[in-house]
């Protein structure tokens, strides 16, 4: 198992794009077994706009999707 440390939601961005990519669907596909919007993973693949913020709830759903954990570290 590799684990990718996102620091940034460029980061994210590029996994998320990258991934999809490599499973052969496209984002509206993605968006409907999400149960997302087009637009919303238009918004967050392309991260346009950096300071954008993603619900917890958002990434489970796109992680079940694309085959991902996650997992949280809180640092002080």
């Amino acid at each position: 198992m590799t684990i990718k440390t996102i620091k940034s939601t460029k980061d994210l961005s590029q996994l998320l794009k990258a991934r999809r990519e490599e499973l052969g669907i496209s984002q509206a596909e993605l968006a409907q077994l999400c149960n997302l919007s087009s637009n919303g993973i238009s918004k967050l693949e392309s991260n346009k706009d950096s300071t954008r913020e993603v619900k917890l709830s958002t990434l489970f759903k796109l992680g079940k999707f694309l085959g991902f954990e996650l997992a949280l570290k809180v640092e002080e």
